[in-house]
């Protein structure tokens, strides 16, 4: 009785693990059944042009092949930052819970909200560096893997990470917390569990600080400055501070997504910041690229917000 017992303990974990892999992924990337076509959608077996056996030799291109603004294979269009429903009528995967050119939750690489990006992440395999990756910041240091590309952040076989979130990144665990809709899916709202600045700290790493005063503690000068503390409640603010609820109060109309960290609404880097790209404008004040990690009317550092507003809708000075 107890080895029967044990047995189905262990079936019934991997049934719901197998549930979780197809809820979480979606469309090609994993779930696959032991005859699935997906495989011959990136790979042949003996007449492939790339390494990894892929169809094309270039990871990124593949990858916009289905996701690119001219591509047919998924109504999420990366380029644009937009929902493109029916682009793929086979595929239904998020036509119910996500508008017709919503704009995307991680931005877009060339345009977002219809607007030219003024900064994105270079996964076109350009560059081999990023900033503060285990120096200081204000620094850049190498990836481990080499130049960026889309699969350095996603893994394209389906992950137990939020959106097919690779579980090592940059040679770095990651776990991000599902917070997921089932098969339907919302590709316009955050859906952020525990974990998610770590998709980001895996690369930035000396950005990622999270003691109390790290935006006063003069230890923090050593390694490149002060720096604003991440993966806290919104709620934590200093004498005279009452910060507001940047996801439900917001401000003017503006509001920045918070991460639901156990009972905690959590202040995250992609609170600020999109992943992919963003158009911000950066003016005035905010159009000072002279120092490592300043802003400017070409690098808006991909905040999601025009000049300092990601500052304002929390901070409301």
């Amino acid at each position: 009785m107890k080895k029967i017992l044990i047995v189905l303990a262990v079936a019934l974990v991997s049934a719901l693990t197998l549930t979780t892999m197809a809820s979480a992924n979606g469309g090609p990337h994993g779930g696959f059944t032991p005859t699935t076509d997906a495989c011959a959608g990136c790979h042949r077996t003996h007449t492939a042009n790339g390494p990894k056996l892929l169809i094309i030799n270039n990871t990124y291109t593949l990858c916009m092949t289905c996701h690119g603004n001219t591509g047919t294979g998924a109504d999420s269009n990366v380029i644009d930052g937009i929902w493109l429903e029916g682009r793929n009528p086979t595929d239904t995967t998020g036509d119910a819970n996500t508008a017709i050119n919503a704009p995307l939750l991680g931005g877009g690489f060339a345009f977002y909200k219809t607007i030219a990006t003024t900064s994105n992440h270079a996964v076109q395999e350009t560059t081999a560096a990023a900033w503060g990756n285990g120096v200081n910041r204000g620094v850049t240091a190498n990836l481990a893997g080499g130049n960026m590309n889309c699969a350095s952040c996603h893994d394209p076989h389906g992950s137990t990470n939020y959106r097919t979130i690779n579980v090592t990144v940059n040679g770095v665990a990651v776990n991000v917390a599902q917070v997921d809709e089932g098969a339907a899916k919302d590709y316009d709202t955050e859906q952020w569990g525990a974990g998610q600045s770590a998709l980001c700290a895996a690369c930035h790493s000396a950005y990622h600080q999270t003691a109390a005063g790290s935006g006063s503690d003069l230890g923090m000068v050593a390694t490149g400055g002060y720096t604003h503390r991440v993966d806290m409640s919104y709620t934590y603010a200093g004498p005279g501070v009452p910060n507001q609820n940047p996801e439900t109060v917001g401000l003017a109309g503006l509001t920045l997504p918070l991460a639901q960290t156990g009972t905690v609404n959590a202040v995250v880097c992609q609170t600020c910041h999109l992943p992919h790209g963003s158009s911000a404008a950066m003016t005035g004040h905010a159009n000072s690229g002279v120092l490592p990690g300043n802003t400017s009317a070409t690098d808006s550092a991909l905040l999601r917000l025009d000049n300092r507003a990601t500052c304002e809708v929390c901070h409301q000075k």
